[in-house]
């Protein structure tokens, strides 16, 4: 029994390879205005948004044995890298020196008495591939799922959610596209 256990979590350990990262409208992390997210954002990808800026990012969903570089990327997409942070033994990190329109990592390794490196998208390297966002939520914490949006549907959506708009504020047309929370 203990061997069957043991085999499911390592099964489970091993499929995890990814995290979720956010892009809030608010400074601090604040879910409270709405944003953009990538969830099962892999490394050494940029989750990142054409134009507009983002006050915050958010990185969650980290595993605690993970040593990463979190980047916030300005300049459209995944341009010029604004902010660099690290996270290791933490699940949750926030980048609050916004504006950004992307946001990216990269794991870290240490080996002793060696220097830190990065893997090929660190900050010093060239820019990652952005992905776009998957997902968008209001103020009120609404989801939508943004994948197969057409985009005249995607930039009304997306300017709704810059306005603070909720729930009750959205058109009919976005329905289809609602995630239950």
């Amino acid at each position: 029994m203990q061997l069957v256990n043991l085999t499911v979590l390592l099964g489970l350990a091993a499929s995890v390879s990814a995290i979720d990262a956010a892009l809030r409208v608010r400074g601090g992390c604040d879910s409270r205005g709405g944003g953009a997210v990538c969830t099962n954002l892999n490394p050494n990808t940029c989750c990142g948004v054409p134009s507009g800026s983002y006050s915050s990012l958010v990185f969650y969903a980290v595993p605690k044995n993970w040593f990463l570089e979190l980047r916030g990327h300005e300049g459209g997409n995944c341009g010029r890298v604004k902010t660099v942070d690290t996270l290791f033994g933490g699940t949750e990190r926030c980048l609050n020196s916004g504006p950004y329109t992307g946001a990216g990592y990269s794991f870290l390794s240490r080996k002793r008495g060696e220097k830190i490196e990065a893997d090929e998208c660190s900050a010093s390297a060239t820019p990652c591939t952005p992905v776009a966002p998957d997902q968008l939520f209001l103020a009120d914490g609404q989801k939508y799922n943004i994948v197969d949006m057409e985009i005249g549907l995607l930039e009304e959506l997306t300017g709704l959610m810059e306005n603070g708009s909720t729930k009750a504020d959205i058109p009919a047309v976005f329905k289809t596209f609602e995630i239950s929370a």
